[in-house]
């Protein structure tokens, strides 16, 4: 029962994403119990108060593109779409031109997280500067919940091939 009601979720999470979740799915069916505690994160990915759209979403897409090269990104893609930040916007983000300096800083911040690399304290202050502490754990729990997926992904097996991002997806 268990892992019908997981099938039907990923179902409905495929469609809603617009990526195939075979990863999960391989999950649901070895441990149900296991999917439904990884599902715990949810809520934690859009936790965002303190941050714009972009900026959140740069520093996501930034440590998701760094760590993975397929569905992930372009699950966050339509994501930032969805929240309203423009195809242009998301060019930049990840071509890592993006003009405005918060966003620059949310790139590089989401990058070196993903490198598993201190992004240093010169950037972190520039951080709190702009949004305060609330808006450095905010960044923070942001790339960390970025990266959760394509590191279960990859640890699974199923992080093998590379697709193209599409941008201009209906938001």
């Amino acid at each position: 029962m268990l892992r019908a009601l997981l099938r039907r979720q990923l179902d409905a999470a495929e469609r809603r994403l617009g990526a195939p979740m075979d990863y999960l799915r391989f999950a649901a069916e070895a441990d149900p119990v296991a999917v439904l505690k990884f599902g715990l994160l949810q809520p934690a990915t859009g936790h965002r108060r303190a941050l714009s759209p972009e900026v959140f979403h740069a520093a996501r897409i930034a440590a998701t593109q760094t760590a993975d090269c397929g569905t992930c990104v372009q699950i966050e893609v339509t994501a930032a779409r969805r929240a309203g930040v423009t195809p242009e916007a998301i060019r930049a983000i990840l071509a890592g031109a993006a003009e405005e300096r918060a966003v620059q800083d949310a790139v590089a911040f989401g990058r070196a997280c993903a490198r598993h690399e201190d992004p240093g304290d010169t950037l972190r202050n520039r951080i709190v500067a702009r949004y305060g502490d609330r808006g450095l754990v905010e960044l923070s729990l942001a790339v960390t919940t970025a990266l959760a997926y394509p590191t279960m992904k990859r640890a699974l097996g199923y992080a093998e091939a590379c697709s193209v991002v599409r941008v201009d997806v209906d938001p």
